[in-house]
């Protein structure tokens, strides 16, 4: 059976510079990881991680700010095929590049669920 662990919750901002100051400044959260050359960090929370991401075409406030919860994984594939087996549907196959390999499918109220693994950002 799959095994999951809380890896991050997914925050988009209009205003990466001025989220990143408040949560990293004002809040004190330290960043734990990012992808070079993106406005992308995560924030260590307390047993999971925020993912503070870029988004510029989002109105300030605009509800959908929250974009997913992921679930760390040893093998994005291997858990893919067992979650279809139960009938679960995949709007995002498996995918990724490198070290990230990804996949994403919905819970039935509508809410982004990520399976996640990428060695480079594993944390404990």
């Amino acid at each position: 059976m799959v095994q999951f662990r809380s890896h991050h919750i997914a925050l988009r901002t209009p205003d990466f510079a001025r989220a990143k100051a408040f949560y990293t400044e004002t809040l004190g959260l330290a960043i734990v990881g990012q992808f070079p050359g993106r406005d992308v960090v995560f924030l260590d929370i307390g047993g999971t991680t925020i993912e503070l991401m870029a988004a510029p075409d989002q109105e300030p406030g605009a509800t959908g700010a929250f974009a997913h919860v992921a679930l760390q994984v040893e093998d994005v594939d291997a858990a893919y095929q067992e979650l279809s087996g139960k009938g679960v549907p995949f709007h995002i196959e498996p995918r990724g590049s490198g070290n990230l390999r990804i996949a994403f499918f919905r819970d039935p109220d509508g809410n982004a669920i990520e399976l996640f693994h990428n060695p480079d950002l594993w944390w404990d």
